[in-house]
Order: structure tokens, then C-alpha cells, then sequence
């Protein structure tokens, strides 16, 4: 299922639609819902989602008597992610709300094992949340072979796994070995997810897309936001409204 939305103003309705068609509205009361938005830099959108797509969901999860609303994230950059959050006027924002915010990087977390001899490291803070909305922002940049890639819902998951599992050293503002193959990596990350603990719901924002590298990209606004219960349904419904060719980690997941 999916909605496309194409202006912000509709976004808290689209959403009161789909938390009753999902039977969320009656989930969510007096339960914990995490929020995993894209803020892994220190930086305004596109670079990072709105603050409008942000505090929209908050206003619905408050008017919904949600018992504790969380925002996580694991920074990519130098800087942490409570400082991203303070950077990019979130906290300022949602001063209103009794949100808590989380660094996904300093939290507990479990190995969860794929086929293969394959695993990976979660916050198990995932597992410890009633539900979980992933809020990416739309980026399209190369991949670490100068190929197209798209940033969204499925790389989204990139934020979550503790960086300093992952990092060459301790210095390094990414998880170095997850871009050994990147590709191999999303899908991999994506799977982890799925087996631990399924996201809820996709608010993709694209009211701004980010063109170029992740970090020093060019905006451009396009005006949609995209929500659906499936993330490789979400990637694949921005991709076409783009006119865009799948990414090797798609073309692997869809087998096309």
C-alpha cells in the first residue's frame, strides 16, 4: 500500500488514514513509538528530513495519547547525533513535545544473524519499542563505483547499526567496513532489519531531494512525501516518479 502525497499540508491527514487502515491508532495508545529519521549530518534538508515532515508526525503521535515518542539516529559525520539534532533546529522545534532523543550509536546492541554465516549488529532498543516509523529524506548521488544510487527508505537502515562496530577507526566519521560492498551491505542491513525488527511505516520526504554526494549535494525541491508499510515499495514508487534506473541493491532484491 502506498499514498503519495504532494503537498506537506496533507501530510497529517494522509497519516491519521493510514494509522487507522493499519489499526496503528489503536496500537499506538499509551505505547512507545521510535522515530528513525535521516540525520546523519549537522545540515538543513535535503541533507537531512525536514523539520516540517518531523514535527507533523510528532503533532499525530501526540494527538494519538502515544505514551513516549523517541527520535534515533546514529550520525555519519564527525559529529553526533544529539548534536545533529540541535544543528539542523529540531530540538527548538519540537521544544513543545516531550520527545527524547537518542544516539543510536551509544545504545546496547544484539548480533542478528543472516543465512550464510552472515550477521550484523542492531540497537536493540528496536525490539524494545511498540512501533517504529522511518522518516528518510530523497537522495540521489554515486555509489563508491561512480554508479546511480538512491538514498531512501532501504539506506535509511544505514543509520542504525553502531558505528564503532563497523569503523576502521575510531576517527572515521563512517562504517568503513560496510562500504567494502556497499551494495551487499544495504541488503544485508535491510534483511537484519526485517528478521529483528520490521519498521511500521515509511514517511518518505521528498519535499526536497538532495542531487549530488550525500554531504555537498544540490537541493531541488520536487514537493512529495511518500508513505507506504513497505520499504522496497517505497524505493521502487520514487524511482519510477523519477524516471530512474534500479541501483544494483535493487536490481539484487527485485531480481531484475
Amino acid at each position: 500500500m502506498i499514498t503519495i502525497i504532494d503537498n506537506i499540508k496533507e501530510l497529517k491527514n494522509q497519516m491519521h488514514e493510514w494509522m487507522v487502515k493499519k489499526k496503528l491508532d489503536e496500537q499506538i495508545q499509551n505505547k512507545k513509538v521510535l522515530l528513525k529519521p535521516n540525520m546523519g549530518y549537522p545540515k538543513p534538508a535535503p541533507f537531512t528530513t525536514s523539520i516540517e515532515v518531523l514535527r507533523n508526525t510528532v503533532e499525530v503521535l501526540s494527538e494519538l495519547n502515544t505514551q513516549q515518542i523517541m527520535i534515533g539516529e546514529g550520525s555519519t559525520s564527525h559529529s553526533n547525533a544529539l548534536e545533529n539534532y540541535e544543528a539542523t533546529g529540531l530540538i527548538e522545534e519540537l521544544k513543545d513535545f516531550n520527545v527524547e532523543y537518542i544516539d543510536l550509536n551509544k545504545l546496547e546492541s544484539i548480533e542478528v544473524e543472516l543465512p550464510g554465516k552472515v550477521s550484523h549488529f542492531l540497537p536493540k532498543i528496536l525490539n524494545q519499542v511498540d512501533i517504529r516509523i522511518s522518516l528518510p529524506v530523497i537522495k540521489f548521488y554515486e555509489d563508491d563505483e561512480g554508479k546511480f544510487f538512491l538514498s531512501n527508505a532501504i539506506k535509511n537502515f544505514f543509520g542504525l547499526p553502531p558505528k564503532g562496530k563497523y569503523q576502521l577507526n575510531s576517527e572515521s566519521a563512517k562504517r568503513d567496513s560496510l562500504h567494502d560492498d556497499l551494495h551487499k551491505s544495504v541488503i544485508e542491513i535491510y534483511q537484519s532489519v526485517e528478521k529483528y525488527a520490521p519498521f511500521n511505516l515509511y514517511i518518505c520526504d521528498g519535499t526536497k531531494v538532495l542531487v549530488g554526494e550525500a554531504a555537498k549535494g544540490q537541493p531541488k525541491q520536487w514537493g512529495k512525501i511518500i508513505i507506504s508499510d513497505n520499504a522496497l515499495e517505497a524505493d521502487l514508487k520514487v524511482l519510477e516518479l523519477h524516471n530512474k534506473p534500479l541501483p544494483k541493491y535493487l536490481q539484487l532484491l527485485t531480481q531484475k
